[in-house]
């Protein structure tokens, strides 16, 4: 990996900004992290049917005008909030592969990654308010599911394809093959978190576990 691409893949990390903010107008990241971080407060202290868009622009001290400029609804604001956490995982490991990093190396930092973001208390929390929601909210878990799983899948899937396209496996279903892999890592980690089981990470255990998962995902779609 090039020291420009090393470096571009750090400068996203640390700000927390993603390609899609990148393209287009420019967006005041210090604002658009006050709103997200306000509304996660606001969903995760009060019930979900009680919070109004008006309360939220409130707490996020931000106009009605700007709040809604760029969250068209409750529920768009809510898989913003749900998605901070996730979205940069695979954006990373696109921008990683691009740079040439192995296919294995970035497969196992995604996994790891990835666990310990579900497993993120507030994250959790944020399931179980959108859950919870259902009844009154249907559309919400369709919105959360398309822009935030469906969407993590497809960059996934991408990164699968590059992989394939440069000779590291033999893979003509990548889509297929990226819901593979984030359904082999989850592993039981994620019938603890349903659960409520869950008491820490063991991260000695959670490597062990992931890296097993990459040699097993990569043998399944090796090169012939």
């Amino acid at each position: 990996m090039s020291r420009d691409s090393e470096q571009k893949i750090s400068d996203l990390e640390t700000s927390g900004q993603t390609p899609s903010a990148r393209m287009g107008r420019p967006v005041d990241l210090a604002k658009e992290a006050k709103i997200l971080e306000a509304a996660k407060n606001a969903f995760l202290e009060n019930p979900y049917d009680r919070i109004s868009m008006d309360a939220l622009a409130a707490r996020a001290g931000v106009s009605k005008v700007t709040l809604y400029a760029k969250y068209k609804s409750k529920d768009q604001l809510f898989v913003a909030a749900m998605s901070v956490g996730c979205s940069p995982i695979y954006e990373n490991a696109k921008l990683e592969v691009e740079a040439g990093k192995p296919l294995a190396e970035t497969l196992e930092r995604l996994g790891i990654d990835f666990i310990k973001m579900m497993l993120n208390p507030e994250i959790a929390a944020l399931h179980g308010v959108m859950m919870q929601a259902l009844a009154t909210q249907p559309e919400l878990p369709r919105a959360f599911y398309e822009r935030v799983v469906h969407n993590s899948t497809n960059i996934l899937a991408d990164v699968l394809t590059i992989a394939d396209k440069r000779g590291e496996i033999a893979c003509d279903q990548p889509y297929l093959a990226a819901v593979q892999y984030i359904a082999m890592v989850q592993g039981e980690f994620r019938y603890k978190q349903e659960l409520g089981v869950t008491s820490g990470i063991d991260n000695e255990e959670l490597e062990l576990f992931v890296k097993s998962c990459v040699r097993v995902f990569l043998r399944g779609w090796r090169k012939d």
